[in-house]
């Protein structure tokens, strides 16, 4: 069995670790101009567009007696009647709607035994509007990925051929933090045939005889080259700190998950993020950080929550695909753990600080290190990693109370079904007693911020979207003085 075809140690706990109360499942939703086609004029084109993709054909094969990590294997003919649906939303059909409506659908479980997506066609918009929701499990994809099965979607005008794709995103290098930008074709190749039992057991040997020569190997590479070994040795240990210190305070924002979410979003226009962090000499995702420091300040003023007592560190995924490795499903990503200033009152100092630790985390190696702690976990046996990572998820991590996940969309405006796509919206779930996630998207010149968070801790998540879309408004307002010399 190939490395490509295995699940990584990251992607193997994403199944076990859903409950009822925690699922896994990433999403993009797209609104749409009307009218809305024939539902089954959009499986047709779905399935034309997606049948050769290996992230659509590819299931989950768990190893014989769990000893070893499950493997990516073909599920055969795409069968659409198990991967696409159509739903009518209730009158009026607002934002308010469409959100209970995504959330309906995000929260249900898929089957593990078929492809981990579903595509839902979703009529009934105000407006002559309509939409479609995106769903992947997070053991399939990351946000790249994701974003990447969207484009596969999308053709750049109404009459395109289902052989062409939306353009690639293209805005500014600081959109995002990872180095380089997914292909539009980056999910590619055949997904693997289904082994035998008698294959898998000789796999499963195979593995546990060469162990210790891989033990000897990396004796031998400890003595030859004693410096490597410090620099790795003190890369696992940097990034063993970012991940299992728990030293956050307790806070309404973490803490045991109920089973209801809710979500909602806020926009902003691209040029004018790119224009500001110009002005401000940082990235784009430097000013969605602030704005979410912000945000967070005012809905836990708005609550009476002491912020002296308050700690927000969130956690902000960081893209290692390239164009120059294979690619392959499942999640390819280090992090850094960025500390948002809560305390401090001026948003311009916020948006300093903001920059200045970003910088620091990866001036420190933050992402190499936390990426090093992903591919070591690929080396320790199957069991015993989950049971680690079982009894991490039950003590609580304590490490981290948001995330803050940042995509980069189609740069250009894009069709699906010949109808355009007005907007682009992110979906991220909740997990691991993290009771409020966000994703930024940037579309066809427009960014977009999404919350998910636990209705039950956070009945009140309303006005944490609206806090973020006003600090966001803030942080984009030309300076005062800048506004004065205009003619």
């Amino acid at each position: 069995m190939t490395r490509a075809g295995r699940l990584s140690a990251l992607d193997s706990i994403f199944l076990p670790m859903e409950t009822a109360a925690q699922s896994l499942h990433v999403g993009s939703v797209l609104v749409l101009e009307g009218p809305s086609p024939d539902p089954q004029q959009l499986r047709d084109r779905v399935v034309a567009r997606l049948s050769a993709a290996p992230v659509a054909r590819s299931r989950v094969m768990r190893m014989p007696l769990d000893l070893g990590r499950p493997i990516w294997v073909d599920a055969g003919e795409l069968r659409p009647e198990e991967h696409l649906h159509h739903v009518v939303l209730e009158a009026p059909g607002g934002e308010s709607e469409l959100s209970a409506e995504v959330v309906r659908i995000m929260a249900a479980s898929m089957d593990p035994r078929r492809p981990l997506w579903e595509l839902w066609q979703v009529d009934g918009l105000s407006a002559g509007r309509w939409a479609v929701v995106l769903k992947a499990h997070h053991t399939m994809v990351d946000g790249r990925t994701g974003a990447d099965l969207v484009r596969r979607l999308l053709t750049e005008s109404p009459d395109a051929s289902d052989a062409g794709t939306a353009g690639d995103a293209s805005e500014p290098g600081d959109v995002v933090d990872a180095e380089d930008a997914l292909s539009r074709d980056a999910v590619q190749g055949a997904p693997h045939r289904v082994p035998s039992r008698t294959a898998l057991l000789a796999d499963l040997a195979s593995w546990l005889v060469h162990l210790p020569v891989r033990g000897v190997r990396l004796l031998l590479q400890v003595v030859a080259r004693p410096g490597e070994t410090r620099r790795r040795a003190a890369e696992l240990r940097l990034g063993l700190a970012q991940v299992l210190r728990p030293d956050l305070p307790p806070s309404v924002l973490s803490g045991p998950l109920s089973a209801r979410r809710s979500w909602g979003w806020v926009e902003a226009d691209l040029a004018r993020a790119v224009q500001a962090s110009r002005a401000a000499h940082c990235t784009v995702n430097d000013l969605y950080l602030a704005a979410l420091a912000g945000g967070y300040r005012r809905f836990l003023l708005g609550r009476g929550d002491a912020l002296t007592d308050v700690g927000l560190r969130a956690i902000v995924p960081v893209s290692n695909r390239s164009l120059r490795r294979p690619a392959r499903l499942g999640n390819l990503a280090s992090a850094l753990f960025v500390e948002l200033p809560v305390d401090v009152p001026e948003t311009d100092a916020r948006l300093r600080l903001v920059a200045a630790r970003t910088a620091a985390q990866k001036a420190e190696g933050v992402p190499r290190a936390t990426a090093a702690l992903l591919r070591a976990a690929d080396h320790i046996p199957a069991p015993l990693f989950a049971w680690g990572a079982r009894r991490y998820g039950r003590a609580g991590q304590g490490r981290v109370n948001v995330v803050a996940t940042n995509l980069q969309g189609p740069s250009t405006v894009g069709y699906l079904a010949g109808r355009r796509v007005l907007a682009m919206l992110p979906y991220v779930p909740t997990a691991q007693e993290i009771r409020s996630c966000t994703a930024m998207v940037s579309y066809a010149g427009c960014l977009t911020i999404a919350v998910t968070a636990d209705d039950d801790a956070l009945p009140d998540a309303d006005r944490l979207v609206e806090a973020v879309g006003g600090e966001l408004e803030c942080l984009l307002a030309p300076p005062v003085e800048a506004v004065a010399s205009r003619p």
